[in-house]
């Protein structure tokens, strides 16, 4: 069995101090076993055509380790995941902890725990108005911590895949303008002018009011459903009704939304 590389030689971030964003970075999140974590930051490398920007094993805080690529988060861990783990939905890295949540105490938003010093720098979990969990993150750099590419592999260039992963949040048939302008403030972004009836994008979260009958993890848009198959390697057409954005299952057993230009 070959040894695992060490987490200090594991630990990067192309970005350590997220005070130089202009806006929240949403993340979808995925949780999985940590033996897959290298796996699943290469497939997801392949289909969004981007390398990961973090890898941060953080062992003291319940053995986890997580790597971002794109807009999804890979949460990682031995053990298993509490029930508030399961039930976040959306991890934000922010430019400022404390400035986040001082925007969102007009909202409603309620402060599930409070700041705490972590590894990568701050965090605080909310729960939304809509009750929705989601977890803040602001990030500063360790004593000596400078940008720093994926350690002892050749960094991946960016491709242009035509593939886009959203978060997705599904919200009653008559509560998307009330969402769209929640989401505006928390994100701090406009509303995309083109989004598919019964749905809106604000920033890299799409909102829709199509009901899920099982949890789905995420959106894809893509140019085609065909590209998605060459770039995940399934075969088959995937769930849906005609007029309605099919269901896909990546080959890990994740679910997810697939919308194309026709939908």
């Amino acid at each position: 069995m070959t040894a695992r590389t060490p987490a200090a030689d594991r630990w990067f971030r192309t970005r350590p101090d997220s005070s130089s964003l202009d806006r929240p970075r949403l993340l979808a999140r995925l949780l999985i076993d940590l033996a897959d974590l290298d796996d699943r930051i290469a497939f997801y490398e392949r289909l969004l055509g981007v390398p990961a920007d973090l890898r941060m094993p953080i062992p003291d805080f319940g053995g986890l380790e997580l790597a971002a690529v794109g807009n999804v988060l890979l949460i990682a861990s031995e053990r298993p995941f509490t029930p508030v783990q399961r039930r976040t939905a959306y991890s934000l890295i922010v430019p400022s902890l404390a400035g986040q949540l001082r925007l969102l105490e007009r909202t409603g938003t309620e402060v599930l725990e409070p700041v705490e010093v972590i590894k990568p720098g701050s965090r605080a979990r909310v729960r939304y108005p809509d009750g929705s969990l989601a977890e803040l993150v602001e990030h500063r750099p360790q004593p000596g911590e400078r940008p720093l590419p994926r350690p002892g592999i050749a960094v991946r260039e960016a491709t242009d895949t035509g593939v886009r992963l959203l978060a997705r949040h599904a919200v009653p048939a008559g509560g998307l303008d009330e969402a769209v302008r929640f989401y505006r403030t928390a994100l701090e972004t406009e509303a995309e002018a083109e989004a598919p009836e019964g749905t809106a994008i604000v920033g890299d979260l799409l909102l829709t009011t199509t009901a899920d009958t099982e949890p789905i993890a995420f959106a894809l848009l893509a140019r085609s459903p065909e590209d998605v198959a060459e770039l995940t390697g399934t075969a088959g057409s995937p769930e849906g009704t005609p007029g309605a954005p099919a269901i896909l299952t990546l080959p890990d057993g994740t679910r997810a939304e697939l919308r194309t230009p026709s939908h």
